[in-house]
């Protein structure tokens, strides 16, 4: 099969309830924006031309026909040989993915579909990773939590949620940690906290700001305890290429933070571009399917530190 570009959700499948769940909101998001599913199925080197092979691609062709005629979906199927992590992330990227949707299990961080600890790909894959747990409430996300550190670069890359909740009409609730209650540092975080509420009302969002001072929390119990409260059903995250989520998590608490919530967890992953220019304002040059997966540019005002 020639893969081309193209408006795709990909969606690992190893036949299992938790994909079930991931091709449920696979599913849900493709109808909003019209995009094809494709699903993928990933096999060893051993079971090339077995008869493991022929019977992943009849399930695939039974799963592709049903979503199609239940669904009126688009949808593409495929079974690659090699390493699960590495196909995956590689697939994604030949196919320029929007999201890469994924399912895992429970709340042991072990799950079959990847073999590892699911933050693996949803770190390092160039493309925005759903991370889901259980089937979607309802269609789209109304409730999204965007935990920020208050850094220059992760208040700048706010208006990637920007470019999201517009899409789903979302309310939006931003939240910062600290973990002492150092009054010159409050009045720092709530003024930057400010400025990121100001960037979502001028985009005519709704949107909170929550600061929670709490020094017996670390960062995962204080995000995970804040979105349980709200009742989030979007935790949306910023990751580092190569692995790395420097801004706000370790990879530790990223591994947490999926292995714990029921909530589905988004990483995106910012372009190179966007990383090596952390001193200019956001505009429409820097824009990538990486950090903009929609394709939706709203101009919003470049954030500047408040002792500025």
């Amino acid at each position: 099969m020639d893969l081309k570009e193209c408006d795709a959700i990909l969606v690992p499948v190893d036949f299992t309830d938790v994909a079930d769940y991931a091709l449920d909101h696979a599913s849900a998001i493709a109808t909003i924006f019209g995009y094809r599913l494709y699903l993928l199925h990933v096999i060893s080197k051993r079971q090339k031309g077995t008869k493991q092979e022929k019977e992943a691609e009849e399930k695939l062709v039974r799963l592709a026909s049903r979503l199609k005629a239940e669904k009126n979906l688009k949808v593409t199927h495929m079974v690659r040989e090699g390493n699960v992590f590495k196909t995956i992330s590689q697939v994604a990227d030949r196919l320029r993915a929007s999201f890469i949707v994924m399912g895992v299990h429970g709340r042991k961080g072990i799950q079959h579909l990847m073999g590892s600890y699911p933050y693996k790909v949803a770190c390092r894959a160039n493309v925005p990773v759903l991370v889901v747990k259980d089937k979607h409430r309802h269609v789209g996300f109304k409730n999204i939590v965007i935990p920020i550190d208050f850094s220059r670069r992760s208040v700048q890359k706010i208006t990637q949620a920007v470019r999201f909740s517009k899409f789903f009409g979302a309310h939006i609730r931003v939240f910062g940690f600290l973990s002492s209650a150092n009054k010159a540092r409050i009045i720092n975080k709530e003024a930057l906290l400010k400025s990121v509420n100001d960037i979502f009302e001028e985009n005519n969002i709704p949107v909170t700001t929550d600061l929670e001072i709490n020094p017996s929390y670390d960062w995962p119990e204080a995000l995970l305890s804040f979105a349980g409260k709200v009742n989030a059903d979007l935790i949306m995250i910023v990751a580092e290429r190569g692995g790395r989520i420097q801004e706000i998590f370790s990879p530790t608490h990223t591994e947490r933070i999926i292995d714990k919530t029921d909530v589905p967890v988004l990483t995106i992953t910012p372009c190179a571009d966007d990383l090596a220019a952390e001193t200019r304002s956001v505009n429409k040059d820097l824009i990538t399917p990486f950090v903009d997966p929609f394709g939706l540019i709203v101009q919003s005002k470049p954030l500047r530190p408040p002792d500025q």
